[in-house]
């Protein structure tokens, strides 16, 4: 199979990029291990701000769906239930459907194969009813499964603080936000009031020193500055963050710098978002972990400059809309992880990890 453009990756940075590359002709393929594309958006209820000015307000599920719903007026090629395995020596990507593995050639590759949840390590950790935050999301809002009656917070994020509010408006009882930091970690701190003006108590300077139970988790030692108390659980929600997924871009021999803004290891590019290879680019929380509206701008800003390396807009064009994407990305996205992008773009000509290769 051939095509113009192999988008590695169908979230939200994938599509965005998808749309300004397929609108000026070109013949694009979205290859996605999912079943459907969209990514986390298609279980996130919650309203999404501040997003591009292209797109008003809206929650993650309505963007899904008005992203995939554009797409469909253009030659986008979609590889559901499919993944990149790996390269073939004249540049192929391997791709399986887990029964075969066919070469796709591309012209140009572009990474948005977005980032993973961490977990937060403990005693028993692996009980039965201990997830991340996400998996909770995605068992309340695209399941409708009940995880649990009674649950703990772990991590006071603003996705950790959105979810312990989902989850409270499913009829389960949050007893607790535990924060090993001195204070709540969200930018939103409305979301922190309300959570206290229900009553939910946070544990600052606190973690759970081991859970117990027989078969699933039942109860949890919470390590307080000055006392150690226990509480009834049968859901513990683990907030430790994201970190970008970059198997592919460490296939494909890309060099790495490490920024902790944006969430530590991740490909050096441009600010075209173009790697050190001159055939890949990347775009979303692979280029570093940020929120809704700048993870749309990047795939935006990649799809316009891999759309002119394959002339199908002028240079200057793609110059003008660059200045103004990247203007809005300033706008949009919090001012220390933008700072820690302008400073990784500065150390482009100087990768810390060069030719390197993780098997």
């Amino acid at each position: 199979m051939k095509t113009d453009v192999l988008i590695i990756g169908g979230g939200p940075a994938g599509l965005s990029t998808a749309i300004e590359t397929a609108s000026r002709g070109l013949d694009v393929t979205i290859v996605d291990e999912a079943s459907k594309l969209g990514g986390q958006l298609n279980q996130q209820t919650q309203a999404l701000r501040p997003l591009p000015s292209l797109y008003e307000s809206m929650r993650g599920f309505e963007l899904a769906n008005k992203l995939i719903e554009q797409i469909k007026d253009y030659n986008v090629r979609q590889l559901l239930n499919h993944r990149v395995v790996g390269f073939y020596a004249d540049g192929s990507a391997g791709i399986t459907d887990e029964e075969n593995v066919f070469p796709v050639n591309a012209k140009k590759i572009i990474v948005a194969s977005g980032a993973a949840e961490k977990a937060v390590a403990f005693p028993k950790w692996t009980l039965p009813g201990i997830m991340t935050i996400g998996a909770a999301q995605t068992l309340i809002n695209r399941d409708f499964v009940m995880p649990g009656r009674e649950a703990v917070i772990v991590g006071s994020s603003d996705f950790a603080m959105e979810t312990a509010i989902q989850l409270m408006d499913v009829g389960i009882r949050v007893k607790a936000i535990i924060e090993k930091q001195s204070g709540a970690l969200a930018k939103e701190q409305e979301k922190v009031r309300e959570l206290s003006r229900s009553g939910i108590p946070f544990y600052f300077n606190s973690f759970i020193k081991e859970a117990r139970g027989n078969g699933q988790v039942e109860q949890i030692d919470v390590a307080l500055p000055d006392d150690v108390i226990t509480l009834n659980v049968d859901l513990v929600c683990m907030d430790g963050g994201r970190a970008p997924i970059l198997d592919v871009l460490y296939q494909l021999g890309c060099s790495f710098g490490f920024q902790e803004e944006l969430g530590g290891w991740i490909p050096q590019y441009n600010n075209r978002f173009q790697t050190d290879r001159e055939d890949v680019f990347i775009a979303g929380n692979a280029a570093g972990i940020s929120t809704h509206g700048p993870l749309l701008l990047t795939g935006m800003i990649a799809g316009i400059s891999a759309s002119e390396e394959l002339q199908a807009i002028s240079a200057l064009e793609a110059h003008e809309i660059r200045e103004a994407l990247w203007k809005e990305l300033e706008l949009l996205e919090d001012k220390e992880m933008h700072s820690g992008r302008v400073k990784h773009l500065e150390k482009f000509a100087n990768p810390v990890l060069k030719d390197q290769f993780i098997y």
